[in-house]
């Protein structure tokens, strides 16, 4: 599934945000990143829980060019996603 793209300026804030698991303990038992790509550039930041089922991955580009990411996840909603 691919999220919906948006532009944002070198050095601005992208934020992917996905609907995911809130029972359990979401902060320690879902592990969430994503890889960032720009040309031959990769950058792979770790997501967050924000509540009530709200995961977030952000990412401040340092370059100017199109980015794509792909989510990694060992929940299956979250793992796979594509922006």
């Amino acid at each position: 599934m691919e999220l919906n793209s948006r532009q944002v300026e070198q050095w601005g804030i992208f934020e992917a945000t996905l609907d995911g698991p809130s029972d359990g303990n979401p902060t320690r038992d879902v592990e969430l990143s994503a890889r960032f790509e720009c040309g031959d550039h990769i950058l792979e930041p770790e997501g967050f829980y924000d509540g009530d089922g709200v995961y977030r991955v952000r990412l401040m580009p340092d370059r100017q060019g199109e980015w794509r990411f792909t989510t990694r996840s060992n929940v299956a909603e979250l793992d796979g996603r594509t922006g």
